[in-house]
């Protein structure tokens, strides 16, 4: 593939998967964190408190202020909706493709830049991040744009470079803590160490960059200390005394290793590593022989290295060690650096596509990577014949794509940049196109609380409510309802709650026979299945042992 026709391929990929991402982000919030942080947005906008953050009239001090503020920002110009909660974090890990191709091209050649950012705009990681929209989203936007505009600063000294890069780490500090000064700094001062640059540890640039962060995360400690610190008779995490400075600044991140924060779900040592395999997917097994190939040459050159950067490889290595220590993990925790993967996946590439030596690392892995595609196409139809069976489009659609994929991985003479290109962005494109427009529109109607308040904003009468019995549905069901809402309604409180005509309550069917025990002429509406749409195990995908596997709700009408 020449240039000019990789550059066409490059925008049109992009456009494809932009497509594919746009029509993700119409999904239904899902619970519980996207839903939560979508919820307290909204409770935020529609208070005008933005310095200190409550959900439902509590204190909330679990994540940073930015993801919210934007998301205001974004219901003002909008309206309040799901996709303008998504908006502003999804506008901010397009910056981080950018900075990733621009962060690639100051080592690399144009070709190499332009694979990394495709690379990171096709895996499985930012098909998640744009859809399921959490902090890392935007932390991951913000921290590859820190490292591109420090990156620049190393080699150009530009004071506008070191002033952009400091803003870039205020902000991601500001959307999901220290991390977002930890990675940077990791990465370039194993640079400065590795190249015994001693000097670039002295330059008096950083005061300047030091000052900026500060002033960038002044609104948020402000918001903390006036929230928190100058009320240490609050209770929170089962404690008093808890500062909210102490907490952002070293608990929230440190504590997880240290101890001192109460979160822990006793992950195993490796949790972060095999869950980088299918977040960092389908570009995975490449990404192997790059991390290899890598670490083997900085290793031959350590004592007398050679003028290839260092940044990516010590930020994506040192960085997952550090988050795997925490005793508190999930699969998002690593997402932050998949671009810096992505950079080392594409510049390993390069080589290889250039190269006119054979390698059998390559080949071996190459071998891999084609099985793994035909995987992706037997998951596909998977899901349209069995998992939830589609209408005709869907087969017809997929079938055109395999035979694309077949087409090209057998019978057109393409050279090797563009056939594994293109054999990885057809299944994935597919796949993701079959994720957005049937997979998890069919999950989400599992998602019990937000799917009933879709269907009575359409139905219910002016001056209804919804009661929720004895439990909690998710903070979905808050986001999406226009009707007042109450959970955890009891027996005791329900009989003074009816209003004939305009009450509804969403319970567990084994609540049924209680609740019309309190009044005979509530009534069934409607059954329903239940279940987590982030929580997916093959007992709820097959249809064969999913209605056992579900909870079972029930809709009621006084």
């Amino acid at each position: 593939m020449n240039e000019k026709a990789f550059n066409r391929f490059f925008y049109i990929s992009l456009a494809v998967l932009a497509v594919i991402y746009a029509i993700g982000m119409q999904l239904d919030l899902m619970d519980v964190d996207s839903s939560t942080y979508a919820l307290l947005s909204k409770q935020m906008f529609q208070s005008g408190n933005y310095l200190q953050l409550y959900l439902n009239g509590n204190d909330y001090l679990d994540k940073p202020p930015l993801v919210f503020w934007l998301a205001c920002l974004s219901y003002k110009i909008f309206g309040i909706h799901d996709w303008a909660y998504r908006l502003p974090s999804v506008l901010c890990l397009a910056l981080g493709i950018y900075s990733v191709y621009r962060y690639t091209k100051l080592f690399y050649t144009e070709r190499a830049a332009k694979m990394a950012a495709l690379i990171m705009a096709s895996c499985m990681a930012c098909y998640v991040m744009t859809s399921d929209v959490r902090t890392d989203t935007m932390l991951t936007g913000w921290v590859m744009f820190s490292m591109w505009q420090l990156a620049e600063f190393n080699r150009y000294l530009k004071l506008k470079n070191i002033l952009l890069g400091a803003v870039g780490v205020g902000l991601a500090m500001m959307t999901k803590g220290p991390i977002g000064l930890i990675i940077p700094v990791t990465a370039f001062s194993i640079e400065f160490i590795y190249k015994r640059q001693w000097k670039s540890f002295f330059r008096w640039q950083y005061l300047l960059a030091v000052l900026v962060i500060a002033i960038v995360l002044l609104p948020m400690s402000y918001g903390l200390y006036e929230q928190f610190d100058l009320h240490p008779e609050k209770v929170m995490y089962d404690r008093t005394g808890t500062s909210g400075l102490r907490f952002f600044y070293w608990t929230q991140s440190f504590g997880r290793i240290t101890g001192e924060s109460s979160w822990n779900n006793n992950p195993d040592p490796f949790f972060l590593f095999h869950s980088f395999l299918w977040s960092f997917a389908p570009w995975c097994v490449f990404f192997i022989p790059a991390l290899y190939t890598e670490i083997k040459n900085k290793i031959q050159n350590f004592k007398k290295p050679d003028r290839s950067e260092t940044m990516t490889v010590a930020g994506f290595v040192l960085i997952l060690i550090f988050l795997s220590r925490s005793k508190y993990q999930l699969p998002h925790y690593s997402f932050a650096i998949h671009p810096l993967a992505a950079v080392l996946t594409a510049k390993y590439l390069d080589a290889r596509f250039t190269s006119r030596v054979k390698s059998k690392l390559f080949s071996a892995f190459y071998g891999i990577h084609i099985f793994l595609m035909f995987v992706i196409f037997a998951i596909i139809y998977l899901i349209v014949f069995y998992i939830f069976p589609a209408p005709v489009l869907f087969p017809a659609i997929i079938s055109l794509s395999f035979c694309g994929f077949l087409y090209i991985l057998f019978l057109r003479k393409e050279n090797l940049s563009a056939r594994i290109f293109l054999i990885t962005l057809i299944p994935f494109a597919t796949l993701t196109f079959i994720f957005n427009t049937h997979f998890y529109p069919k999950v989400l109607t599992y998602q019990t609380g937000s799917y009933v308040a879709r269907q009575l904003d359409k139905t219910a009468l002016e001056g209804s409510k919804l009661l929720i019995y004895r439990d909690y549905h998710g903070y979905a069901m808050q986001f999406y309802s226009q009707l007042p809402l109450t959970e955890f309604m009891d027996d005791t409180r329900l009989k003074g709650n009816l209003v004939r005509g305009k009450t509804y309550i969403l319970a567990d069917t084994a609540y049924i026979k209680e609740i019309q025990h309190v009044d005979p002429e509530i009534t069934i509406e409607g059954r329903y299945y239940s279940h987590s749409p982030t929580l997916l195990s093959w007992k709820f995908l097959n249809p064969a042992t999913r209605e056992a596997n579900v909870d079972h709700r029930v809709l009621m009408k006084y």
